[in-house]
């Protein structure tokens, strides 16, 4: 019997938790697979990138900075088409007063009885790419305010470096047009905050949730 997979997408802010709440799911699921976004930037000399003259800077916060054709075609590669098809997401009362670690061994249970694997797409725009859209069972957007996300962007190193003027101009204007379009044109997309207290434990309700569900 083919594996079917179930995919898990993890989008939002820049230093808004998406790559930590991927490898904390990585580790409650070791046979899970993770395809993180950052992998597929272009290199700085191509010329798809989008150039700021007032800066003297790539935009690399737009969707234009990446390959998201090769992104979509590893991720095919992966699954070869074997998605899970799903019946009606009521949510079984049976998962619903369970903790963590309860969660997580129904979970494997269903993975292992159902031929289940778990794939994760991580990145800041992933819903900007309607093909990756489309494959994710479940959604999730990381949300911050302005202060929260500039703090933590400043204690990050990139390659190359932020500029002068990069948060203000590319950044954040970026980030508000992506929850803007997520918002508006993104169905059945759960968000996080700064504030959310357990991400990974609403994960593993939905994930019980949808599991229980799988044809």
């Amino acid at each position: 019997m083919s594996v079917k997979w179930l995919i898990i997408g993890i989008s939002g802010a820049t230093c808004g938790g998406k790559t930590t709440l991927a490898n904390k799911l990585k580790e409650l699921f070791p046979s899970s697979v993770i395809i993180n976004q950052d992998a597929y930037f272009l290199p700085v000399d191509d010329d798809r990138h989008v150039w700021i003259p007032e800066l003297n800077h790539i935009n690399f916060d737009t969707l234009t900075s990446l390959d998201m054709n090769k992104m979509y075609d590893d991720i095919m590669g992966i699954i070869a088409d074997s998605t899970c098809t799903m019946k009606s997401l009521s949510k079984p009362k049976e998962t619903e007063d369970l903790t963590s670690i309860e969660l997580q061994t129904r979970i494997q249970d269903l993975l292992n009885e159902k031929n289940v694997n778990i794939l994760i797409a991580d990145g800041f725009c992933i819903y900007y790419h309607k093909p990756i859209e489309k494959l994710c069972n479940l959604k999730y957007f990381a949300t911050l305010n302005r202060d929260e996300c500039y703090k933590r962007r400043t204690m990050r190193v990139y390659e190359p470096p932020d500029c002068p003027g990069y948060f203000e101009h590319c950044v954040w204007p970026e980030y508000l047009r992506q929850l803007e379009d997520v918002q508006n044109n993104v169905e059945n997309v759960h968000y996080f905050s700064e504030f959310t207290e357990d991400p990974v434990k609403i994960v593993l309700d939905d994930l019980a949730q949808v599991l229980e569900c799988v044809e």
